[in-house]
């Protein structure tokens, strides 16, 4: 097989990555870890972002709030977003609606974006969210 052959059948896109980091870690989870150490987070550099918004709080706690209520409710539409009282929560929400992604990708992107060297971070948006940020951690973090 030719280098060329090789990277051509290269996975290129982060729709084409999930499957197969999905099923790297089928059936574990990371957050559970020792390494966390309860409260303890790892720092971050500079001020995260939430799939476009700023996080007000480094772990986006709020963000993530908001993203697992819409994934939870299976809401599409924006609007169901802008009663929620807290700011963070809201823009979360709305992530949720905007994205042309599922949540598994979601979840890979924020980890991606925010160059999470750990798994520490990725609970509080849902299971789907976790698993897909749990991938990107397996893959390319520690």
């Amino acid at each position: 097989m030719t280098r060329s052959s090789i990277l051509a059948m290269r996975p290129r896109s982060l729709t084409q990555w999930m499957p197969i980091l999905l099923a790297l870690c089928a059936g574990s989870s990371l957050a559970g870890d020792a390494g966390c150490g309860g409260d303890v987070r790892h720092e971050t550099k500079g001020t995260r972002m939430f799939l476009g918004y700023v996080c007000r709080e480094p772990e986006c706690a709020a963000h993530k709030a908001g993203f697992a209520w819409a994934d939870r409710h299976g809401v599409t539409e924006a609007a169901a977003c802008a009663q929620a009282e807290e700011v963070a929560f809201g823009e979360g929400c709305r992530a949720f609606t905007e994205l042309a992604a599922t949540a598994e990708q979601s979840g890979f992107e924020w980890a991606r974006a925010n160059a999470l060297p750990d798994d520490c971070s990725c609970d509080g948006a849902g299971p789907r969210f976790a698993a897909g940020c749990e991938a990107f951690v397996r893959a390319f973090g520690r």
